[in-house]
């Protein structure tokens, strides 16, 4: 009975502490801005469709590795992705440890 008493109580002081560490996805600090002035000669580009950017952002909250997944302007990408390691993050966190993860980026051009 009294194993069983200690048993319960170590449970119960674990399942305590582990509500205390944090897990949240990356926040970003700084967001993403993109104006036709950081497109160069915009005024002959269809600027309608989607781009979807998937990088990591790493246990600093830095953005690695970005690539495109899916363009409607190859044009573009190079502007896109010097843009997307401008963003600041705040790290993702799992069990109140920075951690690295993988992000998918979509970007709308109405």
């Amino acid at each position: 009975m009294r194993r069983l008493f200690c048993l319960i109580l170590m449970g119960s002081l674990m399942a305590q502490n582990s509500s205390k560490l944090e897990s949240q996805p990356p926040k970003a600090k700084t967001e993403f801005r993109l104006h036709y002035e950081d497109i160069d000669d915009y005024s002959h580009l269809n600027l309608r469709g989607n781009v979807l950017v998937r990088f990591k952002v790493n246990t600093a909250g830095k953005v690695v590795e970005p690539e495109i997944v899916d363009s409607f302007n190859t044009i573009l990408n190079e502007t896109i992705i010097d843009k997307v390691l401008a963003i600041q993050f705040e790290p993702a966190l799992q069990n109140g440890n920075p951690v690295e993860v993988r992000y998918m980026l979509p970007i709308l051009f109405k």
